[in-house]
């Protein structure tokens, strides 16, 4: 595969796997027995922030993307320690470690494509 191929597997791994992240922040927020609507918004901005840059292919925000994530991963390490909510610390963990490694190669293939 050339590098631009790559470029644009990796751009597409990357968009719907931040949005499979969105959609299981809410998920996980609307399930929890202490719904606070401010606490959802703190943590979907961040994500949607990204989005555009990403529709544009745009490195640096891929690069800010993979920043924001981290948070998450680290969220959904904590939360497979929460009894009860092991299965969905482990998605959001996997979900995030899918985002950050397809972000990483969609960010070395734009270096390597320039």
């Amino acid at each position: 595969m050339t590098a631009t191929q790559v470029k644009k597997l990796a751009g597409r791994i990357v968009l719907v796997s931040t949005v499979l992240l969105l959609c299981l922040i809410l998920i996980i927020n609307f399930f929890s027995n202490a719904f606070n609507p401010i606490i959802l918004i703190v943590q979907l901005i961040p994500l949607a922030m990204t989005l555009p840059g990403q529709l544009q292919g745009s490195s640096r925000a891929i690069q800010w993307l993979c920043f924001v994530d981290l948070f998450f991963l680290v969220q959904g390490i904590l939360l497979c320690f929460t009894p009860g909510r092991m299965l969905l610390g482990l998605l959001e963990t996997l979900i995030c470690l899918i985002v950050f490694f397809s972000a990483i190669i969609f960010i070395r293939a734009a270096r390597n494509a320039a």
